[in-house]
């Protein structure tokens, strides 16, 4: 099963690629001394334009995150989140034309599980102002789900799932003048690679076509960190995510209690 050793190969990318996040960003490095545990719910938008293997025309990738979050404090202001909850992604108009029946998929958001690794550690201080590294990875495990193939002489039914990872990597700059809210400029560097899978049987027939992206963008976001009771914490930002005739967007808003 192409499908079964694929996902294991990307779930075995992310764990990996936590553990070189980590060791990059100088987790690996730093007294594991939790100074504060905060954990809550987060809610993420991200949009994608891009250009499917086998496709000229681009297309748009939708997710929406749903998930529980924890974020570990330690020495030296380093900051370590971990994320699981549910990610349906939208993707519109996609062709698949290798299968025994060409189909066209373009129906209601695909549900997948939402896994993420997020880090945050101070590099300077000046003044009100303090520069971070970011790194960030997000895998979404597509759930497969089936459609019946109607008005043929036999039985058939076609079969989909879509899974996808981003990377993101980059800086935050963070702004501490004000006593309760502290506002924040971020610049990264973020990879996306999806994969949508479809399958189809009709009688006798039978087929796989998978369709693939990677696609390289730059993201700018602004946002704020806002200390509601000194437990409560609300978290959000919005930004863009430029591509050649126009831009993408994306939005957070996290609710976290410390405790």
């Amino acid at each position: 099963m192409r499908h079964g050793r694929g996902r294991i190969g990307a779930g075995l990318a992310f764990f990996a690629g936590i553990g070189l996040a980590a060791t990059a960003t100088g987790l690996a490095a730093a007294p594991f001394n939790v100074r504060t545990f905060a954990a809550g719910l987060n809610y993420e938008y991200l949009s994608r334009t891009v250009v499917w293997s086998g496709d000229t025309e681009a297309s748009r990738l939708q997710a929406s995150l749903v998930t529980a979050r924890a974020d570990f404090e330690f020495d030296k202001g380093i900051l370590f989140s971990l994320s699981a909850g549910l990610a349906p992604t939208d993707i519109a108009a996609l062709t698949f034309d290798s299968l025994p029946i060409s189909l066209q998929y373009d129906g209601a958001p695909l549900t997948g599980f939402a896994f993420g690794a997020e880090a945050f550690v101070p590099i300077h201080r000046y003044s009100d102002f303090e520069i971070s590294g970011t790194g960030r990875l997000v895998y979404s495990i597509g759930i497969k789900k089936t459609w019946p193939l109607e008005d043929f002489a036999v039985e058939g039914a076609a079969e989909g799932a879509t899974s996808w990872l981003e990377a993101a990597i980059g800086g935050k700059v963070s702004y501490f003048s004000f006593d309760k809210i502290v506002p924040f400029l971020e610049i990264s560097l973020r990879w996306l690679h999806a994969g949508f899978e479809m399958s189809e049987t009709l009688g006798d027939l039978g087929g796989t076509e998978t369709k693939r992206v990677d696609d390289l963008s730059f993201g700018v976001a602004l946002g704020a960190d806002a200390d509601l009771t000194g437990r409560l914490v609300v978290r959000a930002k919005g930004g863009v995510v430029p591509y050649s005739g126009g831009v993408d967007g994306l939005v957070t808003v996290g609710l976290l209690y410390k405790f």
